[in-house]
């Protein structure tokens, strides 16, 4: 009796081509989209929903296969809202200086541990969480640059080592700006750059260099992340080749416009979440999450503190959401696909890279009454209505609802 209680997820990437009203033909109704339809006459319903008729729901999916939700009537719709998109936000935290306030140890020939917890992994080795150590010792004639340096540095070589990196580690300055400097030519990953300029003068070995990143075409800020020109080769003007004390966790910019030496104040280290890619998510195996993680400072830490800048959030209507939970439904439903064996076959309606307002709503079944308790029983079926943010489809007006923020 309860073999509709499942989910089915329809994904809408076209619009349904229907004006209020007009029949709903499958052979034109174009693949890729959805439409609420009237069981009585075929014809589309674009404005409320009118109490005693009987609609379902029918998506065309892009092989132009029909899918139908069940036949029901408003009243037994029930818990309907509409969630609008919102792109996944990674975490920032500061150990030292923040942007505001703040500065890094800087004892002489003292052991500095960092540990970073990822909360994200709970569940992964017998429900503890991952960790991360990030150990360094400073020299006899310790300074902030120095510790912020070496720990930056022995972080950056840690995760190089990991086969999934969850974050990066990058420098961040108080100072003031000094010169303002374009034209660079970045890699992620490389120690060296290059400058379309001749900066020969500028940029001199134990310069604080500032970049922009992501560049902007903005002025850069005290959150962006610094580096320390480590040596160059001594090539002549436009041809010398300059070497970072750090590879460059950056992203690869031939032409970064949006630089500057800065003159040397308090030092922090900017830790960055690195969720996965909508390339690298597979939505048969994989989950959805967004990077999460706790700094501890080790015991001999008595000036920096740890600031946690911005919260990381998962999204709503993101592609690794929509994909994942597309997969999940073929699994439920028990389709031909899935039923087949081996299961070759599914269905992967969402795009990658692409953002989707999110509707759903139940439809309750309790036609059934039991002969001596009375009891209906209810045999519901939720339906998910992923729409491409960038459609204007009618699905709140039919629906009778707004487009609210998943993050109040």
């Amino acid at each position: 009796m309860f073999e509709d209680s499942k989910t089915k997820l329809y994904v809408a990437t076209v619009t349904n081509g229907y004006a209020d009203g007009n029949t709903w033909v499958g052979s034109t109704m174009p693949s890729g989209s959805v439409a609420f339809v009237k069981t009585s006459d075929n014809t589309v319903e674009e404005g409320a929903l009118v109490a005693g008729t009987e609609y379902r729901v029918i998506h065309k999916t892009t092989a132009g296969v029909l899918q139908f939700s069940p036949p029901f009537i408003p009243a037994n719709l029930k818990n309907a809202v509409g969630v609008e998109n919102e792109a996944r936000v990674e975490q920032v935290t500061y150990v030292g200086y923040n942007g505001v306030s703040g500065s890094m140890d800087a004892a002489n020939s003292t052991y500095y541990g960092l540990r970073v917890v990822l909360d994200h992994t709970f569940g992964m080795l017998n429900n503890s969480p991952l960790m991360l150590t990030i150990p360094y010792k400073s020299d006899a004639s310790a300074t902030q640059s120095e510790v912020a340096a070496g720990l930056a540095v022995a972080g950056t070589s840690m995760l190089a080592r990991q086969a999934y990196k969850p974050f990066k580690i990058e420098r961040v300055n108080s100072g003031a700006k000094a010169v303002v400097i374009d034209n660079l030519s970045l890699v992620n990953g490389s120690k060296t750059f290059t400058s379309a300029d001749d900066d020969t003068a500028t940029l001199l070995v134990g310069t604080i260099l500032r970049i922009q990143e992501p560049e902007s075409l903005g002025a850069c800020t005290v959150t962006s992340p610094c580096y320390i020109i480590a040596s160059h080769d001594s090539g002549a003007g436009a041809a010398r080749v300059y070497t970072l004390d750090q590879p460059f966790q950056g992203t690869t910019n031939t032409d970064n416009d949006q630089a500057e030496t800065v003159t040397e104040g308090n030092w922090g280290l900017k830790f960055t979440g690195i969720s996965v890619t909508d390339a690298n998510f597979n939505p048969v195996t994989d989950e959805p999450f967004v990077v999460s993680f706790k700094i501890d400072l080790g015991e001999n830490f008595d000036t920096a503190t740890v600031t946690y800048s911005t919260t990381p959030v998962i999204g709503s209507g993101t592609y690794q959401q929509v994909a994942a939970l597309e997969a999940y439904c073929q699994f439920e439903g028990k389709t031909r696909e899935i039923s087949a064996y081996p299961p070759t076959t599914r269905l992967f309606e969402a795009v990658s890279g692409e953002s989707y307002h999110l509707y759903s709503f139940e439809i309750w079944n309790n036609s059934f009454v039991d002969p001596t308790t009375g009891i209906a029983p209810i045999s519901p079926t939720r339906i998910v209505i992923a729409e491409d943010k960038d459609l204007s489809e009618s699905f709140t007006t039919v629906l009778g609802i707004s487009l609210i923020s998943a993050l109040i």
